[in-house]
């Protein structure tokens, strides 16, 4: 894996709020962008997808906005329930950008770089819906670089 290739074409952008309904209007007021479609995640009904939040098993629960920004993804996240790497960025930080994410072949070479520079997973999923079958990992650099960074395989084994 060569850093510069893999992590040079971001796919998305993402934030979180404690107000994901406020975040978007203030979106649509200020920016003109809307209107947003918001999930919520787990969708009702399905079978619970694995969620890991530092190598532990950590259900949660969540409302997601996708909306496209050009040729990028912006997300906003509204941690509701569980323990997650957003909810911590919410307490310690307060709303604002949280991540870049790479879409990467597959995750086995970004693992074992981000290990041999000492970057934990702190959390990761599978994911449902369009993306069904990938699997999405954070890596905690919000010490060194005030954000994390996402990946998600294109490869689906």
């Amino acid at each position: 894996m060569k850093p510069e290739e893999t992590f040079r074409n971001p796919i998305q952008i993402g934030m979180v709020t404690d107000d994901l309904e406020g975040t978007l209007k203030t979106f649509q007021e200020i920016l003109g962008i809307g209107p947003f479609n918001v999930v919520e995640f787990p969708p009702e009904g399905a079978q619970t997808p694995m969620m890991r939040y530092y190598g532990q098993d950590a259900p949660f629960t969540a409302k997601f906005c996708f909306f496209n920004l050009g040729n990028i993804e912006f997300e906003v996240i509204q941690p509701l329930t569980g323990k997650t790497i957003w909810r911590t960025f919410l307490d310690e930080k307060g709303p604002g950008l949280h991540h870049i994410k790479f879409s990467i072949p597959e995750h086995d070479p970004v693992r074992e770089y981000f290990k041999s520079k000492n970057v934990k997973i702190s959390q990761s999923g599978a994911s449902v819906g369009k993306n069904l079958g990938k699997v999405w990992e954070y890596y905690d650099l919000e010490d060194t670089l005030g954000f994390s960074i996402e990946t998600m395989n294109e490869i689906i084994r």
